[in-house]
């Protein structure tokens, strides 16, 4: 099977017949000012990961030359007559081109929504046949496609039976702290800093240091989160059941993005794949990679709390435990345009409530929908259901 793309911007228009069909040969028909090398070598290492037995082909016509788009065209319906046109895509000059030879021959055409999967074929001359894909990429594989490369996290949580009970206890002291959560846990954070664990993972750390966050140790305590726990005059001695708690616990965002992702992926839902702590390395090239011209090169990184795919379309999530401002906005806008494109969902994930009208908040969601950014804020007071009915609907929207 041969199919023709006309090369878009939008790169999850290039792949959807790769990844329906994985045909013998893809060919892009293309302009030089939106098919640039780039994006062909990203296409090509996608194809590599989904599809390594097609072959991509790219033929560049000068977009004020709509003689040379039709002859093009016409070409290749010469060459491989039973070659099929997706019709998603491409510039206005090859959209005429295809019109006019496909008023003159009988051409195969098809088109596949990369929103909702919905293929309609138009072979057939009649009313076209419409059909569902179960098209679905992986986070990482999404992330190539877009020139990028998603590395290692920060920490490889190991999401087993025994830690999703475990964040889900954790969140349940959270949720009942409130605000104290964030305040807490940065006591916490820089107490254990200027008092480590010792060769046994105990801690040993002063009372006066921990002032009013010893609370929260002590929930942790009730709740089986420690091995041991003594309180002594001056000091707290204690150690956690594990790694992944303290981890948890000694970082302040942890919890929210932990509690998003383990809702998100604790049962069947309409998520084909989610990434937490996401790492992406913005040119997809390793770090000892020179540039062209031998020299080191400097490494555009970006962290995404939660990424989540509905089969071939992402949803980027920012989760901020506590206030939240423009700038998280334009960076959440800026990360999802780069490496999601138009049709990538766009969440801010926030655990108290959003500011109130008087401090600013009214503003503050109103700029967040001009950007088209879904707020989902006070989740301390939201059950796991609210949650994810609210995630399943902004994937759905």
């Amino acid at each position: 099977m041969v199919i023709v793309e006309f090369f878009s911007d939008e790169a999850l228009e290039n792949i959807m017949t790769l990844l329906n069909y994985k045909p013998e040969r893809i060919i892009y028909l293309g302009h030089k000012h939106n098919m640039i090398t780039k994006k062909m070598k990203s296409l090509r290492r996608f194809a590599e990961l989904t599809s390594p037995d097609t072959v991509l082909e790219f033929i560049e016509v000068p977009r004020d030359s709509l003689e040379l788009c039709i002859q093009t065209i016409e070409d290749i319906c010469t060459e491989y007559p039973d070659a099929r046109f997706e019709l998603t895509g491409g510039g206005e000059m090859f959209l005429i081109a295809f019109g006019y030879v496909s008023a003159r021959h009988s051409v195969n055409t098809l088109r596949i929504d990369p929103y909702t999967g919905v293929e309609m074929d138009f072979s057939s001359g009649e009313s076209p046949v419409t059909s569902q894909t179960s098209i679905s990429i992986s986070v990482s594989e999404n992330i190539v496609l877009h020139g990028g490369t998603l590395r290692p996290p920060l920490v490889n949580w190991d999401f087993d039976e025994l830690f999703r009970e475990e964040v889900q206890t954790i969140w349940g002291i959270a949720k009942r702290l409130g605000h104290n959560w964030n305040k807490y846990c940065s006591i916490i954070e820089e107490v254990v800093k200027n008092y480590p664990e010792d060769s046994e993972h105990v801690f040993r750390l002063p009372k006066a240091a921990l002032k009013d966050s010893i609370q929260l140790l002590q929930q942790l305590k009730d709740k089986g989160m420690m091995d041991f726990y003594r309180s002594e005059k001056n000091q707290v001695i204690f150690r956690f059941a594990n790694r992944q708690i303290r981890e948890v616990v000694t970082k302040t965002g942890n919890i929210l993005e932990l509690h998003v992702y383990e809702v998100a992926t604790r049962e069947p839902t309409e998520f084909t794949d989610a990434v937490t702590g996401a790492i992406i390395d913005w040119d997809g090239q390793t770090p000892a990679e020179p540039d062209s011209d031998g020299r080191p090169r400097s490494e555009t990184i970006n962290e995404i709390d939660v990424i989540l795919m509905r089969n071939a379309v992402p949803t980027f999530i920012s989760c901020k435990s506590g206030r939240a401002d423009s700038k998280a906005l334009h960076e959440l806008e800026t990360v999802t345009s780069r490496f999601g494109g138009r049709y990538a969902k766009k969440v801010l994930v926030m655990a108290a409530p959003c500011d109130t009208a008087a401090s600013g908040g009214a503003f503050f969601k109103q700029r967040a929908k001009d950007m088209h950014i879904w707020v989902i804020d006070d989740v301390y007071s939201m059950t796991d259901a609210q949650l994810i009915r609210k995630l399943e609907r902004i994937q759905g929207a």
